[in-house]
């Protein structure tokens, strides 16, 4: 893994220098609010931090490939409101993500929809006593989630990233009655250097 983001770092700095400004690089930061579907908890009250480095490549005018490598936190979290019969209090999940976006730029917005792979770093899980319950669950070390994001660029430096995603795949791997899946609203500021 230390590699992978190694590699990873050297193409970045590379490429944000690159002369053909072909790619632009950027520092992304933002917050999260996060939902696992099949937790009997609703709503997304989970808030997270994000925040990474981000990587366009232009096709042309209007199309480019964006990609990303950031640390993000997911997870849920019970409210007043939600089902009696959940057992669990709170999740949270810390990752680091690679999303690879296609966008479609359009003056100074851009749409674009893709998918994220991510590395599960940790995880902890409480009950609705308070205890730590994480070593009855075993979550999977490896995620797929569709991704789609809408970015207003408000000058040459700066813009805001509104994104949502939700897993593909199942969160756990221990229990096949159980399919939890995140789903996460994300809104961060991009940085382009």
């Amino acid at each position: 893994m230390k590699n992978i983001i190694l590699v990873y770092l050297g193409v970045f700095l590379f490429c944000v220098k690159s002369e053909a400004q072909q790619f632009k690089g950027s520092i992304v930061s933002g917050l999260t609010l996060a939902q696992i579907d099949g937790d009997l908890l609703s709503g997304f009250n989970q808030p997270g931090l994000r925040g990474g480095l981000h990587l366009d490549s232009r096709i042309n005018d209007r199309w480019s490939i964006a990609m990303e490598m950031a640390f993000s936190q997911s997870g849920s979290r019970r409210q007043l409101t939600d089902s009696p019969g959940a057992v669990i209090h709170k999740i949270r999940l810390n990752q680091v993500e690679v999303p690879v976006l296609v966008q479609f730029t359009e003056w100074k917005f851009k749409v674009g929809s893709g998918l994220v792979y991510q590395r599960l770093v940790n995880y902890s899980i409480k009950d609705i006593a308070g205890s730590d319950v994480t070593k009855f669950y075993t979550f999977r070390n490896n995620h797929l989630s569709f991704l789609a994001a809408c970015t207003v660029q408000f000058n040459e430096r700066w813009g805001m990233m509104l994104s949502w995603s939700k897993s593909i795949n199942a969160l756990q791997t221990d229990n096949p009655t159980l399919k939890f899946r995140s789903r996460v609203i994300g809104i961060q500021t991009i940085i382009y250097l």
